[in-house]
């Protein structure tokens, strides 16, 4: 075996010690070049700040970059959201960039739609085309009948795709949404403010979380992990010694954030809200808190006064009554009450589950109204909320973005869509539904950067770049003030792909329309170092003498934060729901609640083609490469199932065969399965691996409680979970 040997040679001179100081550039030829490994090119790191695009979280990070390529992802230490740390998603995006599987051009469709044979062509050709059938289709007076969806409303795209569509003639504007975004809608909704609230858990002391599985997947689960982190670790604080914090948290299955707390309330699906609601009702009828002793002016029991709201009470919903519907134990519910209710300060959290059931909006309401009851709005270890709206792209018009849901009601009037635009959004997977009714539609282009399901049925593709390679910026709120972070692109574009908003520019100016020289919209680096520059007027975290100075400066950090606190817009208090009631009992055909997750790796299915994902284990099966659905032994026992078995999933939508996962932290009356497989599409990666739960019924974004049947199948895929089905002779050692 040849044994290399490394050398360190010094230099002493005015300067002190340098290393291989007579030899040149030292930089350029150091250790390796005297023993080089076969693929070594000489060459010099570069460190690039820039924001992460692989969720919408906003994590800063510093790509490293070697002879023009980038080769290591890390987290940007100065950026307050994720303070240097990163999470895999975050690690995995080289593979988004140098995927195989990219779209390296426009193409434009050759064969059956569906098909997949496209032919290429000329980005003047790709622009032309699209142009020429929406003036075919202004011309007829059917410009209303265009609609674009996206699965980034707020970046740059989004703030063109906007003034962009309107100008056209359409508002028929649709967000590819995320369940969690869902949930904190609800939170929007339920305490009028007009934004997603910051939850600062770190200075908690009692936290229960229904459903909201921060640490894997919910809204920004680096953030939270590190506000968790200092949540449990005691220390002393300007207002006096802080405990190790309490966590409780409320799902039907044990996920990775329910295994890291101190208690797990394996609750009914679609029963989140009357846990909350029998706490609060508890935390009333007690008169635990300042807010719960407003007794009406009749000194009833178990009510409240919300004072121009009025009294609501929730004896309906007292644990005693729903201890059967949700399946915890009442004394359980009356003593979490008690605790949450003295402990100060203390959070309640919801999402996932919880927010995706028919009732989710009901629930988050019963959630939100534990946070009003113990008076933490705007306090410390509470709900924060920001005072004013900030945008960094305020230069743009702004527009608001019809949630996923309200695609549904539209696409099945197929008849009515002239043309449909998709960017990023892939709602034939998502919703497999959605599939059939996409064939009506006349004409549909994609703006994706690889062959998903709905790229497949387009008419014309012009592809986007990666998030390393285009601009952006948008904001961020954190527990302290208002943040912008910025996006550039780290390297070249790797293949003839074309930044969307500048795509639509240029679309724009070919139609004749006036977003350009209306709205200030020239190239999609222009609106960022506009935004730059009304950021440079305001106090901040970045200073320049000069705009070259400034804008060099927000580079180099990649993130601006305002320097002084916001004061908190105070919110109104809305009563909780008041007809909130339990899930339909199941049908003898039908006895499991089908509980479809999110993949902590591979989200919803978009993260499929990222090879590094699919081989992460998953942190509570160690399954990889597929799919499974959980049971609880119990369960499996009484099927005649065993760990590893192919069974049969089905429900009135569907049925899918695979492997199944013997869980004994999950309810007996409840199975669970992952999305993230399923594709038919995608790339060689997610391709043909898997199942998809949405092709069950279990749609993504689509509120409902889906109740499923299992049986033992024969044959069909194995399980492969990690350190297992390992080769029986291990691999030559090569000398």
């Amino acid at each position: 075996m040849k044994r290399r040997q490394f050398i360190i040679l010094t230099g002493v001179g005015a300067a002190g010690t340098t290393l291989l100081s007579a030899c040149g550039h030292p930089e350029n030829k150091l250790i390796p070049a005297l023993v080089p490994d076969d693929e070594y090119v000489p060459g010099i790191d570069y460190r690039k700040a820039s924001t992460c695009g692989m969720c919408a979280a906003g994590c800063g990070i510093v790509v490293r970059t070697r002879e023009h390529k980038a080769n290591k992802i890390e987290g940007n230490p100065l950026h307050p959201v994720n303070r240097g740390a990163l999470c895999a998603r975050g690690q995995a995006g080289l593979q988004v960039l140098y995927n195989p599987d990219r779209i390296t051009g426009p193409l434009k469709r050759a064969g059956e739609r569906g098909s997949g044979e496209f032919a290429p062509i000329s980005w003047d050709e790709a622009i032309s085309t699209l142009a020429g059938k929406l003036r075919e289709i202004k011309s007829q007076g059917r410009a209303s009948q265009v609609l674009f969806a996206t699965n980034d409303p707020n970046g740059v795209t989004g703030r063109v795709a906007a003034p962009f569509m309107l100008d056209y003639g359409s508002n028929r504007l649709f967000a590819d949404e995320a369940e969690e975004e869902v949930a904190a809608n609800s939170y929007v909704q339920s305490y009028g403010a007009p934004r997603v609230p910051f939850f600062d858990i770190a200075n908690a002391r009692y936290l229960v979380s229904f459903g909201a599985r921060f640490l894997e997947t919910w809204h920004s689960p680096v953030m939270y992990s590190l506000a968790y982190s200092e949540f449990r670790r005691p220390r002393s604080t300007g207002s006096g010694p802080h405990p190790r914090g309490k966590f409780v948290h409320v799902e039907p299955r044990m996920s990775l954030t329910a295994a890291n707390a101190d208690e797990w309330l394996p609750a009914m699906p679609g029963s989140e809200g009357l846990v909350a609601l029998g706490m609060a009702q508890v935390i009333i009828r007690e008169g635990l808190t300042p807010v719960a002793t407003a007794r009406n002016t009749e000194g009833a029991p178990g009510t409240v006064n919300l004072a121009a709201r009025g009294t609501v009470s929730l004896d309906s919903y007292a644990p005693e009554q729903t201890s059967d519907a949700t399946g915890i134990p009442a004394e359980k519910i009356i003593r979490i009450a008690r605790e949450f209710a003295a402990s100060k300060p203390a959070l309640a959290i919801g999402g996932g589950a919880a927010a995706s059931v028919a009732q989710g909006p009901d629930s988050m309401r019963a959630i939100n109204f534990l946070n009003v009851l113990v008076g933490n709005l705007n306090q410390p270890g509470g709900v924060l909320f920001a005072s004013d709206y900030f945008d960094p792209l305020t230069r743009s018009p702004r527009r608001d973005w019809a949630g996923w849901g309200r695609l549904r009601d539209h696409l099945p009037r197929t008849a009515e869509l002239a043309a449909a635009l998709f960017h990023g959004a892939n709602p034939a997977f998502t919703a497999p539904e959605f599939a059939e009714k996409l064939q009506a539609i006349r004409f549909i282009a994609c703006f994706s950067s690889f062959p998903d399901e709905t790229t497949r049925m387009a008419d014309l593709i012009l592809p986007d770049h990666t998030y390393l390679e285009r601009w952006d910026i948008r904001r961020f709120y954190w527990s302290k003030s208002a943040t912008a972070t910025i996006a550039r692109p780290v390297v070249a574009p790797e293949h003839d792909t074309r930044h969307t908003a500048d795509v639509l520019i240029a679309l724009d100016r070919e139609l004749g329309g006036s977003i350009t020289a209306s709205s200030g919209l020239s190239s999609a680096e222009q609106v960022v170092k506009d935004a730059a520059m009304d950021l440079r007027k305001q106090p901040g975290s970045v200073e320049g003498a000069t705009p070259d100075e400034f804008w060099t400066a927000l580079l180099e950090r990649g993130v601006w934060t305002a320097k002084a606190d916001e004061a908190r817009h105070q919110p109104s208090a809305n009563p909780p729901p008041t007809e909130l009631s339990p899930a339909a009992p199941p049908s003898g055909d039908y006895p499991f609640v089908l509980l479809a997750y999110e993949h902590p790796a591979l989200g919803h299915g978009e993260y499929a083609n990222l090879p590094w994902l699919q081989e992460m284990p998953d942190p509570m099966t160690a399954a990889i490469w597929g799919s499974w659905v959980e049971l609880n032994p119990k369960t499996a026992e009484r099927l005649g199932i065993k760990d590893g078995d192919l069974v049969e999933v089905r429900t009135e939508r569907g049925s899918a065969r695979l492997p199944a996962v013997l869980y004994p932290a999950i309810r007996p009356d409840v199975i669970a399965m992952p999305y993230g497989q399923g594709h038919t599409a995608y790339g060689m990666y997610a391709a043909g691996r898997g199942v998809n739960p949405a092709a069950l019924g279990a749609t993504v974004n689509g509120p409902a409680t889906l109740w499923a049947r299992v049986t033992k199948a024969e044959g069909g895929p194995a399980l492969i979970r990690f350190g297992t089905n390992l080769p029986e002779k291990p691999e030559t050692r090569r000398d």
